[in-house]
């Protein structure tokens, strides 16, 4: 018979064993830097107009982020109701990633803000955006996609637009209520 002394080293052992063993499938998730999953578009890639099953999926793509974006809205609103300040750090986190690794490729062609079928959902897109700008406390750059806004619409401002979210206005009426609210805290 063996002593509980033996027993309790044995089990020690085996979990010396079986953390060895778990620690090799850990990893951090991250790709080498010299692995590429998906070829860089080209500038003239980026900026050539769609059609067809392309045009279908830059809708879809836009469609996507823009339902994101407005739960991403929801979400840092009821953050901030709650004054759940870690919450809010570690979801800025994510939606500064969010944002600059999606959402500006996706909105940094210039065609798609011409294209008679997807204007109105990149204005939407870009309003939503500097939407959740204003409520992360980023008053540059939400100024920044205000005045991209401007830029890229300058000749439309009686274009039907979807600001303030979950209402229909004018893009003017739009801007105007984006640059009263980039002052906004709540």
């Amino acid at each position: 018979m063996r002593t509980w002394r033996a027993r309790r080293t044995e089990t020690r052992w085996a979990a010396l064993v079986a953390a060895l063993l778990a620690s090799g499938c850990i990893s951090d998730g991250r790709l080498p830097d010299d692995v590429e999953l998906a070829p860089a578009a080209t500038s003239a890639e980026q900026s050539a107009p769609l059609g067809g099953e392309a045009l279908a999926q830059r809708r879809l793509e836009l469609r996507r982020a823009y339902d994101d974006v407005i739960h991403f809205n929801a979400t840092l609103a009821s953050l901030n109701r709650r004054r759940d300040r870690s919450g809010q750090t570690l979801f800025r986190a994510f939606l500064d990633a969010y944002l600059g690794m999606h959402l500006e490729p996706l909105l940094s062609g210039e065609w798609q803000s011409r294209h008679p079928e997807l204007t109105a959902l990149d204005a939407n897109l870009r309003f939503a955006e500097a939407e959740l700008l204003i409520r992360m406390r980023e008053q540059r750059r939400a100024q920044r996609v205000i005045e991209e806004i401007e830029r890229r619409y300058a000749e439309r401002d009686d274009m039907v637009v979807g600001y303030p979210l979950g209402q229909q206005g004018t893009l003017r009426e739009g801007l105007e209520v984006l640059r009263d609210r980039k002052w906004w805290r709540g």
